[in-house]
């Protein structure tokens, strides 16, 4: 299985509580967040996900996870996105620090395995814990 395309989506979620608030006045209504889609040549899509408050409270943002995203993806072509060891330690090589550009492209190779595995991406992480649902 191969990693054939790699989508980045900008996607605005807006708050439950309406507004996240702290010091200095700053605040946000909606976070700002980046959907990964990885597509592989076996017709496998996997999902993940990365939502930083913004540049303003970390240093992660997400206009930087897009722009990580833009640089590092198209060198994962061709990688196999269930040999999540080695597909890290490359894009640790790739692009150094950012882990949180890389956790969507990892996220969404978990669920890949899980697909391919057929089972839920929790048992493959450990097993699931507790039914609350928020």
């Amino acid at each position: 299985m191969q990693i054939t395309v790699i989508k980045v989506f900008q996607v605005d979620l807006p708050l439950h509580e309406g507004n996240y608030a702290w010091s200095e006045g700053k605040s946000v209504d909606v976070f700002d967040s980046t959907v990964v889609l990885v597509e592989t040549d076996s017709g496998i899509t996997g999902c993940g996900e990365v939502c930083p408050l913004g540049p303003v409270y970390l240093p992660a943002y997400a206009a930087g996870v897009r722009t990580g995203l833009t640089e590092l993806a198209p060198q994962l072509f061709g990688d196999d996105p269930t040999q999540l060891l080695a597909l890290n330690h490359k894009m640790d090589r790739l692009l150094k620090g950012h882990p949180y550009v890389k956790s969507a492209i990892d996220v969404a190779c978990w669920d890949i395995l899980g697909q391919v595995a057929g089972l839920p991406v929790c048992h493959l992480l450990g097993g699931r814990y507790g039914d609350d649902v928020i």
